[in-house]
């Protein structure tokens, strides 16, 4: 890796975890603190190592590099302050690119010097990268109840389940939700407790000055900013800084306790003894009791055959990806 020529911050925070954990609200009260910078959702953080994969970039690719910026940088970056960080910082690989494209953005939002952040919850995937790229980099996971989770998304998001035409689409998610779990159970073990925090959605609405009082100090940031850090709503209305959508509206709302056992109401009984039975042990682990016995040893077979189908299928998307230039 390059040696950076100046001070760009490389002890980045990434907020990850399941799509409709609260990943989104957590990132709006985290990017009130006037010390941390983490804007809205892109892409552009994924794409960069497949867009310029292994490259070392130099001072004359920067008029090439603000050409290919995505238009969603347009309200939020002076373009002279990324090329004059750019000129300071290159020659340097993708790491240092997106460094200086976060604190520019940072900069142009009137936060100086203050420390970066990115959030997307599909970076689940890729900490094992990130944290090789960024050892001075921390990580905060959040987590909800799965079965919350599987309701919010037949609700708001059921159009982006794949598979949803072959498989019940409880039990895909469902899957999905175990194995991202299961991985960042090896990921929390690799980092350690100085670089990885974990705490529970329900928690965090229900107890929030205590949880995020907790996440400033594992950050190393004051705490005394938290009480204005609950008013994250306020920024979600900004389109500079809230993510778009209508299964964002609920970010627009002040902080509350009423999506906490929704599935209740939502799923079937089966329903919530099938998701039980795909991701009960971790559920446990995890503080969530099971309210279901196990299903019929038909239903048994029938779950586990098709979670094996979606992991080998995972493994081959994934080794595709890896092939394209991936993180």
């Amino acid at each position: 890796m390059m040696t950076n020529k100046q001070n760009v911050r490389l002890d980045p925070v990434f907020v990850i975890g399941y799509s409709r954990s609260g990943t989104t609200m957590l990132r709006l009260m985290l990017n009130r603190h006037p010390d941390l910078f983490i804007p809205k959702e892109s892409e552009y953080f994924q794409k960069v190592p497949r867009q310029y994969r292994d490259r070392i970039h130099q001072v004359k690719d920067i008029d090439r590099i603000l050409k290919t910026l995505p238009n969603y940088y347009d309200s939020i970056l002076n373009e002279e302050q990324f090329r004059e960080l750019l000129k300071q910082n290159l020659p340097g690989d993708n790491r240092i690119l997106l460094a200086c494209l976060y604190q520019a953005c940072a900069a142009s939002m009137g936060k100086n010097d203050v420390r970066w952040g990115e959030k997307k919850p599909q970076n689940w995937q890729f900490v094992y990268r990130l944290r090789s790229w960024y050892p001075q980099a921390q990580f905060v996971n959040i987590i909800r109840d799965p079965r919350d989770v599987i309701t919010s998304m037949e609700r708001s998001l059921s159009e982006i389940v794949p598979l949803r035409t072959i498989f019940p689409a409880h039990i895909i998610l469902a899957w999905q939700w175990q194995f991202v779990f299961k991985t960042m159970i090896q990921q929390e073990k690799a980092l350690g407790n100085q670089r990885y925090l974990k705490l529970r959605y329900e928690d965090l609405v229900s107890e929030s000055i205590t949880h995020l009082t907790t996440i400033c100090e594992f950050l190393s940031l004051s705490t005394n900013f938290v009480n204005d850090m609950l008013n994250f709503n306020e920024d979600a209305r900004d389109p500079k800084i809230g993510d778009g959508g209508q299964h964002m509206l609920g970010t627009k709302n002040k902080l509350n306790v009423q999506s906490i056992g929704n599935f209740k109401k939502f799923l079937s009984k089966q329903q919530i003894r099938e998701i039980e039975f795909i991701c009960g042990d971790i559920m446990e682990e995890m503080g969530y009791a099971r309210l279901c016995n196990s299903p019929t040893f038909a239903d048994r077979t029938r779950i586990i055959t098709i979670c094996n189908v979606l992991t080998s299928m995972w493994k081959c998307v994934r080794g595709t990806r890896l092939i394209m230039g991936s993180l």
